[in-house]
């Protein structure tokens, strides 16, 4: 998981270079993939140590701490311009969230993106299954 972390850290950081060298191309050079896939692998990170762990420790804390704020971040930036991004965030968001134990604020922040996809893709479609899911949670 390590090297996962920081091969999408230092992705992350490239990006954040370009962003602050040319902060009148931010809306274009945003790349949700690059905050996604750091977010996501600090998370699969954190869940992989608590599964071997009865007790979380500082790191993972951490982790789940970075992971929620980059997603938050996301969800902020670019949710009114790909339904699909805002999808993906709100979902990895929430799946911090349950990991931390928070799961009234989870379920908070996926109702309206639940309702949204059920609407325009019906109860049965992939995606509103696994929104469902994670909302069962």
């Amino acid at each position: 998981y390590r090297t996962a972390i920081d091969f999408n850290r230092r992705n992350y950081e490239k990006y954040l270079l370009n962003i602050n060298e040319y902060p009148e191309f931010k809306k274009l050079l945003y790349d949700n993939a690059v905050v996604y896939n750091y977010a996501g692998s600090l998370y699969y990170a954190a869940n992989a140590f608590l599964q071997k762990s009865d007790v979380g420790n500082d790191l993972t804390h951490q982790y789940l701490e970075k992971a929620e704020r980059l997603m938050r971040e996301a969800i902020l930036e670019n949710y009114l311009d790909c339904f699909n991004d805002y999808l993906n965030n709100t979902g990895l968001l929430c799946r911090i969230l349950n990991l931390q134990g928070r799961f009234a604020e989870a379920k908070r922040i996926l109702s309206p993106c639940l309702e949204t996809t059920q609407r325009l893709f019906g109860p049965s479609h992939e995606v509103t299954k696994s929104l469902l899911a994670l909302d069962a949670f």
